[in-house]
């Protein structure tokens, strides 16, 4: 169980860094945007992505479930990711808003599977964690690498194809190793 969500979270947080690595500079090569403002609005986007955890955290513990918040937090990454790659001048606020909120729904709640798959007082809980949170930075090193190499040698457009892709391998793998959670993460609802 903890390898499929170790890979489902490297691959996410392959996106969503690899995502991290290019905006500020596709605002400002691409986008024309004043490195200031640049920064100012990047800050926005990670703070409000960090507040839509709070809303994907809610939404899964009350209706969703985790598995739901899930799968719906990745599928609005990829549609986000892609909808900057088609149009990066003129979709990149929608593309990056779709993304925020996909990222609200999956970060909070891949983690709260992690923390469901060992009982109080599992020794083996650490090393768990542990090796989720190896995922999340060999995720981060893939996708800044990948992302910014992309995007600096073949136009921004691949730097965001490349996160989607990511974020769609991530779901594969989700989805494939959803049966060996059991009722883990199941919505409250059902």
């Amino acid at each position: 169980q903890i390898w499929f969500l170790f890979l489902s979270e490297m691959w996410e947080r392959c996106c969503f860094y690899g995502m991290r690595a290019v905006l500020p500079i596709f605002m400002i090569e691409q986008l024309a945007m004043p490195k200031g403002e640049a920064n100012l609005k990047y800050g926005a986007i990670q703070a409000f992505v960090y507040t839509m955890t709070f809303v994907g955290g809610f939404f899964a513990d009350k209706i969703l479930g985790f598995r739901k918040s899930i799968f719906w937090g990745g599928l609005l990454m990829i549609i986000g990711s892609f909808t900057i790659a088609f149009a990066p001048g003129t979709l990149f606020y929608i593309g990056t808003s779709i993304s925020i909120v996909g990222t609200g729904f999956f970060k909070p709640n891949i983690s709260g599977i992690v923390g469901f798959l060992y009982h109080d007082g599992d020794k083996r809980r650490d090393a768990g964690f542990a090796l989720f949170y190896a995922g999340i930075n060999i995720g981060a090193l893939l996708g800044g690498i990948l992302c910014f190499k992309l995007g600096d040698n073949y136009g921004w457009e691949w730097a965001f194809i490349s996160a989607g892709v990511a974020m769609m391998l991530g779901l594969i793998v989700f989805g494939m190793g959803r049966n060996s959670l059991g009722p883990l993460g199941f919505s409250p609802l059902e």
